[in-house]
């Protein structure tokens, strides 16, 4: 993964902004990624979650470095009038982050996230 990044930056320039989709904590993926960031270079990373992100104390935050602008994008469901839900589709997940891109705040919802019990 390392060597695909830096390839990628030296081909295209270096990154202004990353959208990560990173499921669970494992910090070695995080450490694969911040070492493909040159840290004179300041980056803004969205970061993408899942719901179930909604529940759980993640600390990714925590290990962040100083030249990384750090947000995030959690996804949640859509609940139908039936009283039953369905995931968020790939043009809504994708209109998501782009609103989040362009309103620039911190962390942004896409969908809903309770009542828990109606996620799918």
């Amino acid at each position: 993964m390392i060597s695909a990044l830096i390839e990628s930056q030296q081909t295209n320039g270096s990154f202004d902004f990353i959208i990560a989709w990173i499921h669970g904590s494992d910090t070695r993926v995080w450490d694969s990624l911040f070492q493909a960031i040159p840290n004179t270079k300041n980056v803004i990373l969205y970061h993408i979650k899942g719901s179930s992100s909604y529940l759980n104390n993640d600390r990714t935050k925590s290990y962040i470095p100083s030249n990384i602008n750090y947000r995030e994008v959690k996804l949640g469901f859509i609940i139908l009038n039936n009283n039953s839900s369905r995931w968020l589709t790939n043009s809504e997940i994708a209109q998501g982050i782009i609103d989040a891109i362009k309103q620039e705040i911190p962390e942004k919802h896409i969908g809903v996230f309770e009542p828990w019990s109606l996620r799918p």
